[in-house]
């Protein structure tokens, strides 16, 4: 068995030219055939166990949304687990912490692909979804995206499935929304200094020029870091009518506290893992009022939030910080079974190649509180956008307004 080395893909992601070292021992690999492979046409009856790999960062500044989201999958899986039982259908969940950076990202494709051989391997964060699909497409297995929606990700790799909506059509509904609805002209940006931060404030950016938009201030913030007094100065000076904030946790915290410190005029927009943090929320109290926001929540509203207060029920201490996102990771358990249960139905084996092609093909997936699963042919989901804004920063983040909802690309 060949595991790809850290150091080396690491370089590799940096220089945006991602690749593979040494070999693997491998049996089917998405990126060469497109069609179901192996299929007897005698379909499987007998009860089997399948894993299903998740990579999350479970150590880290980022180990709160990596337990939150390995809670809800897990129920998911129980969920699923008693839904399929009829079928023959049980899923195991194999776990590996990805410390959300790059390397920890193929320390973490690398057991749940090469160690534990599951089919797909289900995980989240910009450089952990880079780092992991050159390792996917030499072991084959299926990467599944819940957490990331960089445009540069749509058909990044033959074995990526997004299963949430991307920021180029969720953007570009945000500024139409942003300059012709409410008249904004003038923009500014903060952004974590990441790929996936700087990717995103340029799309944001992108965006809102194509409406006629002019950028007047942008500024970086380290991941992690603790003040922001400097950038939020420089974004008063240049007076936007609207900051975008692209960050995480305690980065994002350090903007809404200094924006209000600074008593920042410009209105705030940002997307659903600051919006939705209550971390955040408490940072910018007052200052975090009015916030307009770019979601892909559910039109389910009740369904997750049922789902959201059993979260909380079975896990009494965890602050949940990802409303929107939950449902998706959720959600695909669910997604898995199915696949598997068509596989099952021709005689198929479930190898990673196997679900991918019932991705492509198959048009009759559904699951619970997203509904209708529809990817595109370069396998993403595709949802209207949802512009949401707060009104009580104090209160439930699924209370927050819907102002606006538009069919993506539209």
């Amino acid at each position: 068995m060949r595991l790809i080395r850290p150091a080396q893909v690491v370089a590799l992601v940096a220089a945006l030219a991602l690749a593979t070292a040494c070999t693997t021992s491998n049996e089917s690999t998405g990126s060469e055939t497109t069609g179901i492979q192996g299929a007897t046409g005698k379909a499987e009856t007998a009860a089997k166990t399948y894993k299903l790999g998740l990579g999350l960062p479970l150590t880290g500044s980022a180990a709160s949304y990596g337990e939150e989201y390995r809670a809800i999958v897990e129920m998911g899986i129980e969920k699923t687990n008693r839904d399929f039982a009829a079928d023959g259908i049980k899923i195991e969940l194999v776990t590996a912490d990805t410390q959300a950076t790059a390397e920890g990202g193929v320390n973490a494709a690398n057991k749940l692909g090469a160690v534990e051989k599951a089919p797909a391997i289900l995980t989240g964060w910009g450089t952990v979804v880079q780092a992991s699909m050159p390792i996917a497409e030499d072991l084959g297995f299926a990467l599944l995206n819940a957490g990331v929606q960089t445009s540069s990700l749509v058909g990044a790799s033959p074995n990526l499935v997004n299963l949430l909506p991307m920021n180029n059509s969720m953007f570009a509904d945000y500024a139409s929304h942003l300059t012709k609805t409410l008249g904004y002209k003038k923009f500014a940006y903060v952004a974590i200094d990441t790929d996936t931060g700087r990717a995103a404030a340029g799309e944001f950016a992108n965006a809102v020029k194509a409406q006629g938009g002019e950028i007047v201030a942008t500024e970086s913030i380290r991941q992690d870091a603790t003040d922001a007094t400097a950038q939020i100065a420089k974004i008063k000076a240049a007076n936007p009518d609207f900051l975008y904030v692209h960050a995480l946790l305690v980065d994002g915290a350090s903007i809404l506290k200094a924006a209000r410190e600074a008593d920042l005029k410009s209105v705030i927009g940002t997307y659903n893992a600051v919006a939705e943090s209550k971390v955040i929320r408490e940072a910018g109290q007052e200052k975090s009022n009015g916030m307009l926001y770019v979601s892909h929540l559910p039109k389910d509203v009740d369904g997750t939030r049922e789902l959201l207060k059993s979260l909380q029920e079975s896990h009494p201490k965890m602050v949940i910080a990802n409303q929107s996102y939950d449902p998706y990771w959720y959600a695909t358990p669910f997604l898995y079974a199915q696949v598997i249960k068509k596989l099952r139905a021709q005689g198929a084996p479930v190898t990673g190649g196997n679900v991918l092609a019932v991705l492509r093909e198959a048009k009759d997936l559904n699951v619970p509180i997203i509904g209708p699963v529809d990817l595109t042919n370069k396998l993403t989901y595709k949802a209207p956008t949802t512009i949401r804004q707060i009104k009580d920063w104090k209160a439930d983040p699924l209370e927050d307004e819907t102002v606006a909802s538009v069919s993506s690309g539209g």
